[in-house]
C-alpha cells in the first residue's frame, strides 16, 4: 500500500471545519497529512476613532477653594480640645495639629479619623469592665464624636473611612459605658459654704 505525504496550507480561524480535497487516484491509499498552524501575527485591531467632546470647557474643573479652612469658632475645635485634654491624641503630630489656627479641613478630617480609631480601641480591651470605670471618657464625649462623624461623613468617605461601621462601634461602646457605669456617683464640683462647710455636687450615671 502506497503512502503519500502532503502538506496543505489553509487560512482558518478558531472553531473552523477544514475540508481537504482528496484526488481520485489516492482515495484507496493511505495518506499522511501534515497540518501546520502558524502563529497569529496580525496586529490587534484597535478603535482608531477619536473621542469627541461636547465642549472644551467640559475638561476644566475649577476649584476656587482647594484647601478650605475650618472656622475658628467651629464646634469641632472644642471637641478636639476636650479629647486632647483627656489624652486621646496619642502622637505629638496630632496634638500639635489640634492647636493650629486656621485649621485646614484636610487635617481636621485626618484628626477625626485618628481620634475615632483611638476611642474605638477601648472596646477591644479584654478587661473592658474594669477599664471603663477608670476611663476619663463620658457617654456625652462619645456622643460628641459620633456627631462630628455624621457631620463630616462625606469627607471621611472620600478619605476611605467606613463611617457606618465606626458609628456602630461607637454606639456599642456608648451602651457598654452606660451599663458598666450604672449607679456610679461622680463629683461634679466642690464648693465652700459660707459657714465653713463644704458642698459636694454629685451626679449618678
Amino acid at each position: 500500500m502506497a503512502v503519500l505525504a502532503g502538506i496543505f496550507t489553509f487560512s482558518v480561524s478558531a472553531d473552523s471545519t477544514i475540508s481537504i480535497p482528496v484526488p481520485e487516484n489516492v482515495k484507496d491509499k493511505q495518506v499522511t497529512l501534515s497540518l501546520r498552524i502558524p502563529p497569529n501575527t496580525e496586529p490587534l485591531k484597535r478603535d482608531q476613532s477619536k473621542p469627541t467632546l461636547a465642549s472644551k470647557r467640559s475638561l476644566i474643573i475649577w476649584n476656587n477653594n482647594p484647601s478650605p479652612k475650618i472656622a475658628n469658632t467651629d464646634e469641632i475645635h472644642s471637641v478636639f480640645n476636650n479629647f486632647m485634654r483627656k489624652g486621646w491624641f496619642k502622637t505629638h503630630a496630632s496634638r500639635a495639629l489640634v492647636s493650629v489656627r486656621p485649621m485646614d479641613k484636610y487635617y481636621a478630617i485626618r484628626l477625626l479619623q485618628n481620634l475615632t480609631e483611638n476611642v474605638i480601641e477601648i472596646g477591644l480591651s479584654p478587661n473592658f469592665a474594669q477599664l471603663s470605670k477608670n476611663c476619663n471618657l463620658t457617654v456625652s464625649d462619645i456622643e460628641d464624636l459620633r456627631r462630628m462623624l455624621k457631620r463630616f461623613e462625606k469627607d471621611l468617605i472620600i478619605f476611605g473611612a467606613n463611617v457606618s461601621k465606626s458609628d456602630k462601634d461607637l454606639l456599642m461602646l456608648q451602651e457598654r459605658f452606660k451599663k458598666a457605669r450604672q449607679g456610679i456617683l461622680k463629683v461634679i464640683r466642690v464648693e465652700g459654704g459660707d459657714d465653713g462647710g463644704t458642698v459636694i455636687h454629685l451626679s449618678v450615671e
